[in-house]
């Protein structure tokens, strides 16, 4: 199969990921992709084929000795911010022209104005009505399909594949049996413009904002009551209106809030910070934390409490020690005569955690935009490149 009729395949299998499990993956449905994705590696006669029970399949091509060997990371799952069952895929030629999807939605260049690269390519869209999975289906077939082309090469480098679930929950770094992956390092396949490739991501923590109230009778509230919903609201409201993420570009960090709810007895909002810059990190932390402590001084009591925590943090750390990996990129997209460049994503990947537990992994793209909706397309030609600069890498 050619990397459009695997991507079509691999886009029937609904994998929509769900709430994090402790022993399994967060949606059983996934594991039916990864049987088929089983069956499709054993084919090739691979040295290691195993599958955790979190779904993470490892695969293990023994290559050339004197090369060394690495991993090439995509994952299985798709995000649960737009349905992903019963996906109806539509390959067509891009001309230019608005593209008319169902329920009035239109893919149209003066709303995605980066659609305009895509002119007189073949693109694959959605009816409408689903994500098409392109996050990170699209990857898996890049990968399998230019594993077939690699593995006709006598002297191939030692290839590891790891396809993953729950990279949409944050998960998926921690249900790799870590213990069994072989490779130094590795590149994930996951993302937009085939000619970016990410070194930089965000530092992120999240942060828990519970608020304990004093439910009084409105009707004599007066001075006694501490409304705690609408106390959230005020700590909300204190934080930078304009380091929100709706306000920011670029390497600007942001307080972003994801839920909100509570009563006049007990609130809660759930946040992520993200920043590039690990100092920015701490003072972005020390604001929260400082506002929580002058509204609880002037409340009289701890009616706020923060739990922050930890997510992931930026790469770049990892990947600055490693210039041979950047040189090992550059060499490839060189000969193979593609423009490329280097970006900071707004985001993290499944490399940003995986660097930092001894697996250094930039990121490569797919030819995938607008994920996680049903603007969702595929560039037919950015996939193809992307199969030939994966090829390369996997030969050495």
């Amino acid at each position: 199969m050619n990397v459009v009729e695997r991507f079509l395949k691999y886009v029937s299998y609904e994998t929509t990921a769900g709430e994090e499990k402790e022993d399994r993956c967060s949606d059983d449905k996934m594991l039916l992709l990864a049987d088929y994705l089983l069956q499709e590696l054993n084919k090739r006669n691979p040295d290691v084929l195993s599958i955790n029970r979190f779904g993470v399949i490892d695969c293990q091509f023994k290559g050339d000795e004197r090369k060394k060997g690495v991993a090439f990371l995509s994952h299985m799952d798709t995000s649960n911010q737009a349905s992903g069952k019963d996906v109806h895929p539509t390959l067509l030629r891009y001309e230019g022209k608005d593209i008319v999807l169902k329920d009035g939605k239109v893919l149209s260049e003066k709303e995605f104005p980066f659609l305009k690269n895509a002119l007189g390519h073949d693109i694959i869209v959605t009816d409408g009505t689903t994500l098409l999975g392109g996050d990170d289906k699209a990857g898996i077939a890049i990968i399998m399909t230019a594993l077939d082309d690699a593995l006709k090469e006598k002297d191939h480098r030692p290839i590891e594949i790891l396809f993953t679930t729950d990279e949409e929950i944050g998960a998926d770094a921690e249900h790799i049996s870590m213990e069994c992956v072989k490779s130094s390092y590795g590149y994930t396949v996951d993302g937009g413009d085939a000619a970016l490739i990410a070194i930089e991501s965000f530092t992120a923590y999240s942060m828990e904002v519970l608020v304990h109230g004093k439910s009084i009778h409105p009707g004599s509230a007066k001075d006694k009551m501490v409304h705690a919903a609408s106390t959230l609201i005020d700590f909300h409201q204190a934080l930078p209106r304009y380091l929100r993420a709706e306000h920011t570009a670029d390497k600007e960090p942001f307080y972003h809030l994801c839920t909100i709810s509570g009563t006049e007895e007990e609130a809660k909002g759930e946040y992520i910070i993200r920043s590039f810059d690990e100092e920015e990190m701490k003072k972005l932390i020390e604001l929260a934390q400082f506002t929580a402590k002058r509204m609880n001084e002037l409340l009289g009591y701890e009616a706020i409490v923060l739990n922050i925590k930890e997510q992931y943090h930026n790469m770049k750390t990892v990947l600055d020690k490693l210039p041979e990996i950047q040189e090992e990129m550059e060499k490839v997209y060189k000969k193979l005569g593609l423009p490329y460049a280097y970006e900071a994503i707004r985001g993290g990947t499944t490399g940003s955690q995986l660097s930092f537990k001894g697996l250094p992994c930039p990121n490569l793209g797919t030819g995938d935009y607008n994920c996680h909706g049903p603007y969702e397309y595929v560039d037919v030609q950015e996939m193809e490149t992307m199969v030939k600069v994966v090829k390369e890498l996997m030969v050495g």
